[in-house]
């Protein structure tokens, strides 16, 4: 896959797919990517012939949730999902991807260096 459209000079962090029963049958797809001292940001990409593809700015992000349920857990995926100060939306969801507690431990590592790297604080937003 062309990683290009995100621009040049990024670094991919972390990359997968929509899953059923743990196989990638999907045709959404997740990215976190990096640019070099500028931003870490979540995409997304929806469908084949007709692509929506979304982004956001990790340091907006104020709350992460998991969901498992039984079947998921069997094939070790689940669902996260994203609670954030935007505009367009309050919450976004990372459906059905592989090992979601570690995918949750990662993103919410990059929350922090972003809010670290920019100095702000979870307070902000309420504002």
């Amino acid at each position: 896959m062309n990683y290009k459209r995100f621009g040049s000079g990024n670094k991919l962090l972390w990359k997968d797919r929509k899953r059923w029963c743990g196989l990638p049958l999907s045709f959404t797809r997740y990215f976190l990517i990096e640019k070099p001292d500028q931003w870490v940001k979540f995409f997304s990409s929806v469908g084949l012939f007709n692509t929506v593809d979304e982004e956001l700015y990790l340091f907006r992000i104020f709350d992460i949730t998991v969901e498992q349920t039984f079947f998921n857990k069997i094939f070790n995926e689940g669902t996260i999902t994203l609670h954030v100060n935007d505009e367009s939306s309050s919450t976004i969801e990372i459906k059905r991807v592989l090992n979601p507690h570690k995918v949750k431990e990662m993103i919410a590592d990059y929350v922090e260096f972003e809010r670290r790297r920019r100095g702000m604080t979870v307070g902000e937003f309420y504002s």
